[in-house]
């Protein structure tokens, strides 16, 4: 009974300080913003992208519609209208409705997961803070990667986010910001890159609503 009571007791303890761990944020850490595409009631993203892997080329549109607080329904369409991606990311994981019959692979699946969280999901609990020649990392972890924000002096927003997993790392860079708003309070990016190894997805932004 004593060993119950005394397990028990170490949960509440290690729970209560996961709890102020969060907290603990640093002042100058709070003011670094993240990418959301949503904001002010937005619920709708879409993409031209342009996809290249060695001498394979993919030219279409992806789709991001927000379903829910954290949940979000994506889809990638060719310029035939041709479906080649549909899944529905949440903090839960990502759920495929469908994915082009050549590419389902386990391998594929991994790397499109990657990228669709690091574009979508929020990248978890903070980590840690790293300053370097005039850059600041900011570490974040997730329920299956770990997420780094690069900022450049000066700046509220990322340059660049870095996903990494135990088997492969992505990069999604962010360019051309704009003001989202009326009072250009909030910005987003216009032009996206995201690299992963052979992989490079260009994406420039056709509409927010």
């Amino acid at each position: 009974m004593l060993k119950k009571i005394l397990t028990f007791s170490m949960i509440l303890f290690l729970g209560a300080c996961a709890g102020r761990q969060v907290k603990q944020i640093p002042p100058d850490v709070r003011e670094f913003k993240k990418v959301d595409f949503f904001t002010d009631g937005r619920t709708q993203a879409a993409f031209k992208v342009v996809g290249q892997m060695n001498e394979d080329y993919l030219e279409g549109v992806l789709r991001i519609k927000k379903i829910g607080a954290e949940d979000y329904d994506v889809m990638v369409m060719t310029g035939a209208a041709y479906r080649v991606l549909h899944a529905v990311v949440s903090p839960e994981g990502v759920v495929y409705r469908y994915l082009f019959k050549d590419a389902d692979t386990a391998v594929v699946r991994g790397r499109i997961t990657q990228f669709l969280n690091v574009l979508v999901s929020d990248p978890g609990v903070y980590k840690s803070r790293r300053v370097k020649d005039g850059k600041t990392a900011v570490t974040y972890q997730g329920k299956d990667l770990k997420t780094r924000l690069l900022y450049t002096e000066g700046s509220v927003y990322p340059y660049a986010a870095e996903s990494v997993t135990l088997l492969n790392t992505g990069e999604l860079f962010y360019n051309e910001y704009a003001p989202a708003d009326a009072e250009g309070e909030v910005e987003i990016p216009h032009e996206l890159t995201y690299k992963d190894g052979n992989i490079t997805l260009d994406m420039t932004l056709i509409s927010v609503r």
